[in-house]
């Protein structure tokens, strides 16, 4: 995980809805991203962790074989984030995880009974599985998906995860 140097958070900070987050103690805020090139048959996620003034971005290489769709890489991108998110609740304690995603239907993924695709099904019950996971670990937690809309806008953190995920890519 890459710690992100004080010249960045100055410019975060002049944001006043990304300053709130920054200065959060109680609620631990994960921006993350897909990244997919088909044409190269690379695909990567990235997590950018915004928690009491820190900012933290984790990324890597999905080891996907062939190309199946943003969908499915916004759901390995949220997976990363809620492994993200479990490597830090001891050491930060957060009350509440609120994670963001650019997926405008990850709210009606998480219950759809039937996909066109199986690879989409496959990525939701990984989702379901890893945050049934982390409920049971640490039942105390709320933690929340969300769909981030107009926040994406001028983010700096969404924009983080989103150059992180492809050099993941890339790399």
């Amino acid at each position: 995980m890459d710690i992100i140097e004080e010249p960045f958070l100055r410019k975060a900070l002049s944001v006043p809805s990304l300053r709130q987050n920054l200065l959060n103690a109680g609620t631990l805020f994960l921006y993350c991203d897909y990244a997919g090139f088909a044409s190269l048959n690379v695909y990567g996620a990235a997590c950018c962790m915004v928690h009491n003034r820190t900012v933290s971005v984790s990324a890597k290489k999905l080891p996907i074989e062939r190309d199946q769709g943003s969908i499915y890489g916004e759901m390995m991108a949220i997976e990363l984030s809620l492994e993200t998110l479990a490597a830090a609740i001891v050491d930060r304690q957060p009350k509440v995880a609120v994670i963001y995603t650019d997926c405008s239907r990850i709210a009606r993924l998480l219950v759809q009974e039937r996909f066109a695709h199986p690879h989409d099904e496959e990525g939701r019950n990984i989702l379901v599985s890893a945050l049934a996971d982390l409920r049971q670990r640490f039942p105390s937690l709320d933690v929340q998906i969300k769909y981030m809309s107009k926040h994406k806008k001028n983010n700096h953190f969404h924009m983080l995860a989103h150059h992180a995920a492809r050099e993941a890519a890339l790399s």
